[in-house]
């Protein structure tokens, strides 16, 4: 290593930490082990994505491994949601899944009216945790500090939460925008946010983190309608409504236009980021009662990611791939539409109505008719004639070649 002046080069030293995948037996696992205090992470971003996956998995296996033999009240994680215990199956594009284990989660509250309900801090909230080694990592991010932290009842893959360490409310914000991108670019995990309203039990900013692709990401992309000036994606075939945006800088601040117009509006939404792609799903202003006669539970960002999960047998066995369109269809909702209107040298064009009527033709699953290429444009001589065809360019040359 060479000394410059008074200044030492630290390069290889970076790039050895960065490359290291860590040991449980490491000194730092083992004062995490012994006092529950994880320390704060500040080089997240530029490790490895696969040292990073290595570490989630790794912390989320060590406290499901702990919580096995221990008594109900003082489980970390309660089960593997993905373990012998699982049932599941196909439902269409979609999954459906049994796993009675969950129904005994504590019920969230039904009297949430305001998308935008501030901060409680007499409520519960994930200060509040009693054993700090739910606590799984403490990260530095570039917009603040944030925790992964067990999530008691899985649905997915190693599933846990990302939460803010500010005791501030369950809205997206830039912030938070910025926060779940820079951790999962660096990963290969995915997250997904339920606003409040829109099935999230806790008012205290948080996301969930899972080691998997959803079924939704299976759907092709294409180009979808305008919003806020740019050009989205949508999943082709998706029964629903979907806005989807590229993850990149400029990208996130369009996200965030959405996400504001929808809290302005009262408006619920479930979020679906993965480290390419972020996945915008609106909710109907008042939840659908149909909704509740197909499927019993609420609607929000695991069923709209494409899991189903029921805890009776006789929910399972009726829960059909029909169902699951339908419920996601009327659970999902246009953005404002004046985030659908753009300017042109015309006049301004709403391309809400263009865009419903879309959705709604996407939606129903009808037919994609033939190509009316070969059996409908205007037959004419020019594309009849033998070689050379009655073209400018091949009237030349056939002029020339009667010369020679």
């Amino acid at each position: 290593m060479e000394v410059e002046g008074s200044n030492l080069s630290r390069a290889t030293t970076l790039d050895a930490s960065l490359n290291l995948i860590e040991d449980p037996k490491s000194d730092a696992q083992q004062h995490h082990h012994q006092t529950g205090a994880a320390p704060v992470m500040y080089n997240w971003a530029l490790r490895p994505a696969v040292t990073n996956d290595f570490l989630l998995r790794q912390r989320f296996l060590t406290l499901l491994s702990e919580s096995n033999d221990a008594p109900p009240a003082e489980k970390l994680i309660m089960y593997d949601a993905c373990d012998d215990g699982e049932v599941r199956a196909p439902l269409g594009a979609f999954r459906k899944r049994l796993d009675a284990r969950r129904n005994t989660k504590p019920k969230k509250s039904d009297d949430q009216r305001l998308v935008c309900t501030p901060f409680n801090p007499d409520g519960f909230h994930f200060g509040k945790i009693r054993n700090e080694r739910e606590r799984i990592l403490r990260l530095a991010l570039g917009s603040g500090r944030y925790d992964v932290l067990t999530n008691k009842f899985p649905l997915f893959p190693k599933h846990m939460l990302l939460v803010c360490d500010a005791l501030v409310p369950q809205q997206m914000t830039s912030g938070h925008l910025g926060a779940i991108t820079e951790l999962l670019q660096a990963s290969t995990f995915c997250a997904y946010f339920n606003s409040w309203c829109a099935s999230a039990s806790v008012n205290h900013f948080h996301c969930h983190l899972i080691d998997e692709f959803p079924p939704v990401t299976a759907f092709p992309l294409v180009a979808g309608p305008m919003v806020g000036g740019t050009r989205c994606l949508q999943p082709q075939g998706f029964p629903g409504f979907c806005y989807v945006f590229p993850v990149s800088r400029e990208t996130l601040g369009y996200v965030d236009a959405a996400v504001r117009a929808m809290q302005d509006d009262n408006q619920p939404h479930n979020l679906l980021f993965t480290p390419r792609h972020i996945y915008v799903f609106p909710k109907p202003l008042a939840r659908p009662s149909r909704s509740f006669e197909l499927y019993p539970e609420t609607v929000g960002g695991p069923e709209l990611i494409g899991s189903f999960t029921v805890y009776q047998d006789t929910d399972y066995e009726h829960l059909l791939p029909a169902h699951a369109e339908e419920l996601v269809r009327i659970n999902t909702a246009p953005l404002p539409s004046r985030l659908l209107a753009y300017v042109t040298t015309g006049g301004v064009v709403d391309d809400d109505a263009v865009h419903a009527d879309a959705t709604t033709q996407r939606a129903s699953r009808q037919a994609i008719a033939a190509s009316r290429t070969v059996d409908y444009l205007p037959r004419q001589s020019l594309h009849q004639e033998p070689l050379p065809q009655d073209r400018p360019i091949a009237r030349a040359l056939a002029a020339n070649i009667a010369l020679v």
